[in-house]
């Protein structure tokens, strides 16, 4: 009686560590899957990671690159400086382009690329532009800013772009209130750009 009790206790000891390997090896199971879930949020996230840039209709506005070009044209001797602010979306992108004239130093021209609800769902993009030959046309709409090009290859710079309205489909829009725009507090410092003429200069190449 004494050897068939003795062989209870065994089998049943012997289960139960089976048993408890078997959670183990479920648990570290899970926990691989847990870290490779994890890892693949935390890379989904630092891809869409924004630097703030302004605020649009009042609310939050970054970007996921920037970059400038300077160029003076051959003709007319203009010299422009464009800097643009590009956001990376799930499906798409934004951008916000700002043109200075590079001698006076002053804003002149301004476009930008918006998505906001779509009735029905998803988005919409909203096109905005303002420049002197379409001032006229907006009497409302209103633009100002600034830049330095004192450093040979970094600008910095600020504009406040003010009811810029949007040129076509605004009644997709779920909140009409997004047809017309305004930019506020928007300022940028050491965004890198290159002169096409110095580059060109330095390679012996003249622009036509």
């Amino acid at each position: 009686m004494k050897n068939i009790f003795l062989w209870i206790v065994f089998l049943l000891t012997l289960f139960s560590c089976q048993n408890s390997k078997e959670k183990e090896r479920k648990s570290e199971i899970n926990s691989v899957s847990e870290e490779k879930s994890n890892a693949k949020i935390v890379s989904y996230k630092s891809n869409l990671k924004t630097t703030y840039l302004c605020k649009v209709n009042g609310k939050d506005w970054g970007y996921t690159k920037a970059s400038g070009i300077v160029v003076r044209n051959k003709n007319t001797g203009k010299r422009s400086a464009t800097i643009t602010f590009k956001r990376k979306l799930e499906k798409g992108s934004e951008s916000i382009q700002l043109t200075y004239d590079g001698d006076s130093f002053q804003l002149e021209r301004a476009s930008l690329i918006l998505k906001f609800p779509k009735k029905g769902g998803g988005l919409v993009s909203g096109h905005y532009s303002l420049h002197p030959d379409t001032r006229d046309q907006n009497p409302e709409s209103n633009m100002s800013g600034t830049i330095d090009l004192s450093n040979a290859s970094l600008a910095s710079g600020n504009a406040e772009l003010s009811k810029f309205n949007m040129k076509y489909e605004w009644s997709l829009l779920e909140d009409p209130k997004n047809r017309v725009v305004t930019i506020s507090g928007l300022n940028f410092k050491d965004v890198g750009y290159s002169d096409v003429n110095k580059t060109f200069e330095k390679m012996g190449i003249t622009k036509k």
